[in-house]
């Protein structure tokens, strides 16, 4: 097997902090400055990755969990719960950029009915307020992780994988409820 090593160092680190050092080995062939950039670019995905298992697993969705026996049924089940653990990523994206628009992972009949359900989730005190402009991905985060169980205050960690899974099915049931109330439920044979 032909391996291919790229080193990378950091020339400007943030100040504190140690400069980054990666020493990369790669089937990919690596013979040019831009080739070696493309396997530095690749690398840094790493931890959204290892975020996408993390949310498959025992961490999120349990995916491990499942009694399924058929290898095609757990197929279909695995593509399902992709679509959740992306979701749930694009949650975590959101909460730590405001500029993202919510239309990332809600639609808008989804977010007309985070816009009813917003006031509902917001404490009294300004502490316990969405401090997020409306229809942000950010905004819509905050909701999501409230329905999920998390208090709201900027003084706890923000939430995480399991809150976000709990606070999306959350979301999906009162969705369903909200559209039958309204009279926007289709449901096709």
């Amino acid at each position: 097997m032909t391996l291919y090593a790229v080193e990378a160092l950091e020339v400007n680190p943030p100040p504190g902090q140690a400069p980054i050092h990666w020493r990369l080995l790669t089937t990919h062939q690596v013979v040019c400055l831009e080739q070696a950039l493309q396997v530095i670019r690749w690398y840094t995905w790493r931890w959204r990755i290892e975020q996408l298992f993390a949310t498959l697993k025992t961490a999120g969705l349990n995916l491990e969990a499942t009694q399924l026996e058929s290898i095609a049924a757990i197929q279909r089940l695995t593509v399902l719960a992709l679509s959740v653990a992306v979701r749930i990523l694009q949650l975590i994206q959101g909460r730590d950029n405001p500029d993202l628009p919510a239309n990332i992972a809600f639609s808008h009949e989804q977010q007309q009915c985070l816009s009813t359900l917003a006031p509902t989730l917001q404490g009294k005190t300004l502490l316990q307020q969405n401090p997020y402009p409306p229809s942000s991905l950010a905004w819509a985060t905050w909701i999501i992780a409230r329905l999920g169980g998390w208090s709201g205050y900027k003084s706890q960690k923000f939430p995480g994988i399991n809150t976000l899974v709990r606070g999306l099915e959350q979301f999906e049931s009162t969705f369903f409820g909200w559209k039958l109330a309204l009279g926007r439920l289709v449901c096709t044979p």
